[in-house]
């Protein structure tokens, strides 16, 4: 595949254009200035990160660093992992997939679902959470590839609220039951989590 070459190509392995931070959940590189070209090759160097990197996922972040006003990234999860419902208090954030399917739910604060969304292969195109919504996302194909937009900086600990009803993810029994019920309430879609 060709790749054309401008101020705004980055590749992973250059630099100059990009700093992974080691210290993050997941393996995560940061764009040092934009413009930022986001094409296939660069989600194809993504995969290959990935893969690896033992199964942890992996992202591209289009802005600067943590303390950036304004947070995009370009993500890739694995089917099967568990992110824990949180809700952020004044920030939103909006999902687009780009490659694979996403499930996104809404929680109200007891933790019953108030609202779900396919997002990518036949389902919504973009799916947006309001500012103080608990909220998930799970992939449902083998992996997931999609664009989150939400405000910065990143606040550490302080960055998101986890709730009382959904398991933290110690207990990999409580994520599987945990999960299912989230699948089971995506109109149809149980099947396609063959992992739940």
């Amino acid at each position: 595949m060709t790749r054309t070459v401008s101020p705004s190509t980055v590749s992973l392995s250059d630099s100059t254009r990009v700093w992974e931070d080691t210290r993050a959940k997941s393996t995560s590189f940061f764009c040092y200035r934009a413009p930022v070209r986001v094409d296939a090759v660069l989600l194809r160097e993504l995969k290959d990160v990935a893969m690896r990197s033992g199964g942890r996922n992996a992202r591209i972040c289009l802005h600067e660093g943590p303390d950036a006003a304004f947070h995009e990234m370009i993500i890739l999860e694995k089917r099967g992992g568990y992110l824990r419902p949180h809700k952020h208090l004044t920030k939103g954030e909006s999902y687009h997939a780009i490659e694979g399917a996403l499930g996104a739910f809404i929680f109200d604060e007891s933790g019953r679902i108030v609202d779900t969304c396919r997002i990518g292969e036949g389902g919504a195109i973009a799916y947006r959470v309001g500012a103080n919504m608990f909220h998930a996302v799970i992939p449902l194909t083998d992996y997931v590839i999609y664009h989150e937009a939400k405000p910065g900086p990143f606040l550490g600990l302080h960055d998101s609220v986890y709730p009382d009803w959904a398991p933290d993810g110690a207990d990999p029994e409580a994520v599987a039951v945990f999960r299912r019920r989230l699948l089971e309430a995506l109109d149809g879609h149980a099947s396609d989590d063959r992992s739940a």
